[in-house]
């Protein structure tokens, strides 16, 4: 008898999985109550026939909520997209708010052509512009000494727009965090 856990991880796998489970516990019903029973299901035991109901049942919830969910993913679509938009619109027009570091450091990062850069976790700038949504940290494990930090590719190309006449020939080949600024 499968345990709550094994229910669950089955809730929880995908809809094919839950496409086979439909199929085959509708199959077996069907060839209980027909006159298949006679020639091909005799050997299996008789329990089977609720057990496949349990899977036709759990199959075809796991299918609804997917096919749900989906829509609901569907329909929210464009209201998430124009609420992004809306974001990174903000988050763009934000950028004249910057403190003259949180500047240098996007002009550093634009002048070296570099979207990713390592830099201390703790680094005042490095905070500020985290916090701000204007810098992410990429997942996995970083030491705090040499973390990863990445441009988003909406500011990246707004950078590129906007300084690309600047002259920022000063920034380029230093290691802006091995100064005091």
């Amino acid at each position: 008898m499968p345990s709550l856990k094994d229910l669950l991880e089955l809730m929880n796998s995908s809809w094919p999985v839950a496409m086979v489970l439909l199929l085959a516990g509708a199959a077996i019903l069907v060839g209980h109550e027909s006159s298949i029973t006679a020639h091909y299901f005799v050997a299996l035991p008789t329990w089977t026939a609720g057990a496949a109901f349990i899977a036709v049942a759990f199959g075809g919830s796991m299918l609804s909520v997917t096919a749900l969910r989906f829509l609901i993913d569907w329909a929210s679509g464009p209201f998430r997209r124009r609420r992004n938009a809306k974001w990174k619109k903000d988050q763009l027009a934000s950028l004249s708010d910057l403190s003259e570091p949180e500047k240098i450091l996007l002009a550093w990062a634009f002048a070296n052509r570099t979207r990713v850069f390592s830099a201390p976790y703790f680094h005042p700038v490095t905070k500020a512009l985290t916090a701000k949504g204007l810098l992410m940290i990429p997942g996995g494990n970083h030491h705090t000494d040499k973390t990863p930090f990445e441009i988003p590719q909406y500011l990246w190309d707004f950078l590129k727009e906007d300084l690309a006449d600047d002259d920022l020939k000063q920034f380029v080949g230093i290691d802006l965090f091995r100064q005091e600024w």
